[in-house]
């Protein structure tokens, strides 16, 4: 069984981590990886959403709001393909 890893992306200082998954690929044969939102709330569990990068939009959200989720959109705009190629690097590093 293959543990799927969360990567360290970015942290901020109210606790917003974003992470992202190893390596997938879809099944036009295309790659893409997941990146995920976590921040602590008030209530002593986190809130969360994900999506799919690229071309998704988030998916499984809890506690975040709209206007959270268009400032998230930035960060994804500006590091997704970071992400994505920092995925493929480890991923090839991998099979070598």
């Amino acid at each position: 069984m293959k543990v799927m890893e969360h990567n360290p992306l970015l942290s901020f200082e109210d606790g917003l981590e974003i992470t992202y998954s190893d390596l997938k690929c879809r099944e036009d044969g295309k790659d893409y990886i997941t990146i995920y939102f976590e921040r602590p709330n008030a209530e002593g569990f986190f809130d969360s959403a994900q999506l799919d990068f690229p071309g998704s939009d988030f998916e499984k959200i809890k506690g975040f709001s709209n206007e959270d989720l268009e400032g998230f959109r930035f960060y994804v705009e500006r590091s997704g393909k970071t992400a994505l190629q920092f995925s493929r690097e480890e991923a090839n590093a991998k099979l070598s």
